[in-house]
């Protein structure tokens, strides 16, 4: 729904939201971070085999609350730009990623797909630290960091 709404009221240029951050109409046919530009199709092809792996660890694992949140992000970021590649034009599989975010007005742009393949790697990193943390002695009466009693 975003980017239908960036394309039909963003395509007559920049507006500036505050300080650095606009809001422009870009279509990115790189990859992540400008990377492979040119290389459209293999991208495309990427993206629905990343999204296609995606579905089948889902549907096929049983997660704990952290990596069902990170996986879901993924797979949101992976269908919303895959979708991009796959169906806007010049043609199938060489279609631009609609972007609308600018942090600078000469920098990178993104759109919501990109923040939450962000937020899945910051979810990951969450549940990987907390994963280091002790956990909690299950018997009662035993606080976390005293020794258990002898007989």
């Amino acid at each position: 729904m975003a980017k239908l709404l960036v394309v039909r009221f963003l395509g007559d240029g920049p507006v500036h939201i505050v300080g650095g951050i606009h809001l422009q109409l870009f279509r990115n046919y790189a990859g992540p971070g400008g990377n492979w530009a040119g290389h459209t199709v293999l991208i495309s092809l990427f993206t629905v085999i990343a999204a296609i792996g995606l579905i089948v660890v889902i549907a096929r694992s049983r997660l704990d609350r952290l990596n069902a949140i990170a996986l879901g992000l993924f797979l949101g970021g992976a269908l919303g730009n895959g979708l991009d590649r796959l169906l806007r034009g010049p043609a199938p599989l060489h279609g631009g990623v609609v972007d609308w975010l600018s942090l600078s007005s000469g920098g990178a742009s993104m759109n919501l797909a990109d923040l939450s393949l962000n937020a899945a790697v910051l979810v990951l990193i969450v549940g990987a630290l907390l994963s280091l943390l002790p956990k909690r002695k299950r018997a009662a009466g035993i606080p976390l960091n005293e020794p258990p009693r002898s007989s």
